[in-house]
């Protein structure tokens, strides 16, 4: 999934190719202007206002979500990645967290206590996340990297409906040097403090950048996607736009991946052969931190560990069921009866790849009578990229529908898979949670902020409680590719605490992940390079489903008959994304369990 990631990175960024502005960027209050103005308002003006604040230091944020109609962010201007900004956002997060502990909980209703907890919870995560961001990596090979969202952002994000668009368009690919020199700035100030990004991830890095920075101007995706939609655009000169883009292109941007590409270059020799966190300066305290900042909920890495292995040997257990009413034989390996399962139910080729989600989609709508009495009114459509397999939520605004992104290369996928990855992505798992917390009556903090735990838990919740209300029948080996997701969620939280806490070397970690799920080694090989570039998300997924699942274990046992599947799933979604431990709290208040 690739949502707005709890607005924890971007800043404003102003400069034009030339290096001159293009205007003014808007004026930014200080944390201590920010303290005067703030204190004392009534809670629900403090809470609007505070976080409309935060988004105006974000404007690549408040683009996606679609809301430059009320937040002013300026036009042309792209977040950025500056030490000095990043420092005054942090003073920012600790002024509004000192305000916010300042109101006295008695007057407030359930629901602004409600957003009082989740809201004190996300400032303290980002002062958390800022005081060690060194250790992040803002170069990497997963989608999270600057410079691969900076692309998703021009390709797929960026509106371009309108002349007005498109001008903002070509002004903000203007920033990208610009944008792209304070990464190299900040990354470079990290290697002299011995912070260097794996030699692995780095080797991965340079290729997309070498590639980048040696294109043609034609031939990236930013004029790719310029070209493409400037056909739906009215009133606009496209020739003019598409040689402004080429020149900015062949004078700015490509030469800013080169020089991204040649910082990395000079940092090969001191680059770390190891994968994980683990032996950087501070590395074990940052990866505690990581896992709280996913998880949202206090866990170590051995408890992590040690519920992976657990639930991991259940499945595989549950999957020799499963193949031995295929007619397996029970001296199969788990590869071999994987790879059997796999060519049995057939593979779609890529030119029927987005059509056969869509079907599934549809298919899943249809059946949530079953289990739900909450729908998202925005709309979800499938897009089909070389390497997809995540979530883009709509915008606020209505122009833009959610977006399950589908890998289409190569000769096309494997059929058991493809249900299973459309219920996490789509319905009802990313697309039903994330489009309902954006039609809650409730303060836009909580309809817009997405914790991994919840959103993560809840899309492996989503692809277990379609099993459970039958959706693979008839399908036997979708319902395999459902075990086999559930296996690669819980063998990841042994992976991830492997590499950044037990320093597994790649090998290792590779292995594991093949011996445990029967996934391909180029596959495994893919996923150990994430999880080491990013640390604690991929745990998220199976303690988030953990969480909801015990929730829902005790709301039927105290329930009993009574239980009401529909009411369970309100409690759990109506009140946006939460912290783990919040969200069981209060969804047990509304359904009244003692």
């Amino acid at each position: 999934m690739r949502i707005l990631r709890a607005l924890s990175i971007w800043v404003v960024l102003g400069l034009a190719a030339c290096g001159e502005p293009a205007e003014k960027p808007p004026v930014l209050p200080t944390p201590e202007e920010l303290r005067a103005d703030l204190g004392g308002l009534p809670f629900d003006d403090f809470v609007d206002r505070s976080f409309k604040e935060l988004l105006r230091r974000n404007p690549e944020g408040v683009v996606e979500l679609g809301l430059t109609s009320s937040i002013d962010v300026g036009h042309g201007f792209l977040t950025d990645a500056s030490d000095g900004f990043d420092q005054q956002t942090l003073a920012v997060y600790r002024v509004l967290g000192e305000l916010l502990q300042g109101y006295d909980l008695a007057p407030l209703s359930r629901a602004q206590q409600v957003t009082r907890d989740v809201y004190a919870w996300y400032l303290d995560d980002q002062v958390r996340q800022r005081d060690r961001a060194d250790l992040a990596y803002p170069l990497n090979p997963t989608l999270i990297s600057v410079d691969l969202s900076t692309e998703l952002f021009f390709t797929d994000i960026h509106p371009l409906r309108t002349p007005a668009d498109v001008e903002d368009w070509l002004a903000r690919l203007g920033t990208v040097r610009a944008k792209f020199l304070q990464v190299q700035e900040s990354m470079e100030r990290r290697a002299r403090a011995g912070i260097v990004l794996p030699r692995q991830l780095l080797d991965i890095t340079r290729n997309h950048l070498r590639a980048m920075a040696s294109a043609s101007p034609q031939d990236t995706l930013y004029y790719a996607a310029l070209r493409d939609r400037l056909e739906l655009v009215e009133g606009v000169d496209r020739a003019r736009a598409l040689e402004r883009a080429e020149r900015i292109l062949r004078d700015s941007v490509l030469p800013a991946y080169g020089a991204l590409d040649g910082m990395l270059a000079a940092q090969v020799s001191s680059a770390p052969q190891g994968l994980g966190v683990g032996q950087l300066p501070g590395g074990d305290a940052f990866y505690l931190d990581a896992l709280r900042h996913h998880v949202t909920s206090t866990v170590t890495p051995a408890e992590l560990q040690a519920l992976g292995e657990s639930e991991l040997q259940a499945l595989q257990t549950e999957m020799g069921a499963q193949f031995a009413a295929l007619g397996y034989p029970g001296t199969s390996t788990l590869a071999e009866s994987l790879a059997r399962a796999t060519s049995e139910g057939g593979f779609v080729a890529s030119q029927d790849v987005v059509a056969t989600y869509e079907d599934i989609i549809d298919d899943a709508q249809g059946r949530l009578d079953q289990a739900f009495d909450l729908r998202p009114s925005a709309d979800v459509i499938v897009i089909g990229v070389p390497s997809g397999g995540f979530y883009v939520g709509a915008s606020l605004d209505g122009t833009r529908p959610g977006a399950f992104y589908a890998t289409v290369s190569g000769a096309g996928l494997p059929r058991l898979g493809m249900r299973t990855l459309a219920y996490h992505e789509a319905v009802p798992g990313h697309h039903l949670q994330i489009g309902i917390a954006q039609d809650l009556e409730l303060p836009l903090f909580q309809r817009v902020t997405v914790f991994t735990g919840h959103a993560e838990g809840w899309g492996l919740y989503a692809e277990w409680l379609a099993g459970e209300q039958g959706w693979y029948a008839g399908d036997p080996y979708g319902a395999v590719g459902r075990l086999q997701s559930e296996a690669f969620r819980a063998a990841r939280l042994v992976v991830d605490t492997g590499i950044h806490a037990r320093g597994w070397t790649f090998e290792q970690a590779v292995q594991y992940l093949m011996d445990a799920t029967g996934y391909p080694r180029g596959m495994c090989a893919g996923q150990v390079i994430r999880y080491a570039s990013w640390p604690g998300q991929a745990t998220a997924y199976w303690t988030g489903q953990v969480k909801i699942r015990q929730l829902r274990s005790r709301a039927e046992a105290e329930k009993g008959a009574a239980f009401d599947l529909k009411a369970f799933h309100r409690a759990v979604l109506s009140h946006g994304s939460l912290p783990l431990d919040l969200m069981q709290r209060v969804a047990a208040e509304d359904l009244g369990l003692p």
